[in-house]
């Protein structure tokens, strides 16, 4: 089962009316401006904002022409701050993956957000999207880590090179889950060689962080696969410029030796 991460991402003080947020530029969906054009991936699978507020005001909305007809998704619990928001520990996210929101192919989706930070705070909305509900992959798992040295982009999808700490065996695998961190990490997404779709996860700053378990141990499905000599590389999205990275990558080996 298929599925890909989208994201909005803007540094605003929203108000107290639902205000859009900025998308986050992408090489693999449709973006202009506020808006992602829902991809063939029309349903989406989970949800997770986070908005900056001083007070009790703060709200987040996903809003397209088709859910006009039956109203607009507000999206509860919110990763909340005063400041600029980092997803929270443990992370508050919206769970679908068993009765996804139907959106329409091809139309135009926005987030929009209510919040009053005392300051311009940067607000965000991730979004992940399949073709149906997801089906966890079951199988003999294990964890790996990697390590990239890439100074992010704020707001921005950040194409990350990975380090493996330990060298696999020759083979080929499946990503099964996937936890990333650095200091400002909101999410990252895996990036296969020849393209395709990308597969994510909601972040983490510190390993102590309480990573929602849908990303990990197959529970989200199947991320893609790749081969050991052509090892995918990691989109980061991040509230601030990290110079490192880390992440854990749950495996599963489906075929060992050469191809």
């Amino acid at each position: 089962m298929p599925f890909t991460t989208v994201a909005f991402f803007e540094a605003s003080i929203p108000g107290a009316t639902f205000a859009p947020i900025a998308a986050v530029a992408d090489q693999h969906v449709r973006v202009v401006g506020d808006d992602i054009q829902v991809p063939t991936l029309n349903q989406i699978v989970a949800i997770a904002g986070g908005i900056s507020a001083a007070t009790a005001i703060h709200q987040l909305r996903i809003s397209a022409p088709s859910l006009r007809e039956r109203g607009l998704y507000q999206v509860a619990p919110l990763n909340v701050a005063a400041t600029d928001v980092e997803p929270a520990s443990p992370h508050a996210i919206i769970d679908l993956r068993d009765n996804p929101l139907v959106l329409v192919n091809g139309e135009q989706m926005n987030a929009d957000a209510i919040g009053d930070p005392a300051a311009v705070q940067e607000q965000w909305c991730v979004v992940w999207l399949a073709d149906g509900p997801i089906v966890p992959v079951k199988g003999n798992v294990f964890t790996i880590r990697v390590t990239g040295a890439t100074a992010l982009g704020i707001g921005a999808w950040t194409n990350v090179a990975l380090t493996f700490t330990e060298d696999l065996p020759r083979g080929r695998y499946r990503i099964v889950g996937l936890r990333p961190q650095s200091a400002g990490c909101i999410a990252a997404r895996a990036v296969f060689v020849g393209g395709g779709w990308r597969p994510g996860a909601l972040g983490c700053d510190v390993v102590e962080d309480h990573q929602s378990n849908i990303f990990r141990g197959g529970n989200l499905g199947d991320f893609g696969e790749f081969e050991d000599i052509e090892p995918p590389t990691l989109d980061f999205l991040s509230i601030s410029a990290d110079a490192t990275q880390a992440a854990y990558l749950d495996l599963i080996q489906v075929r060992k030796g050469p191809a």
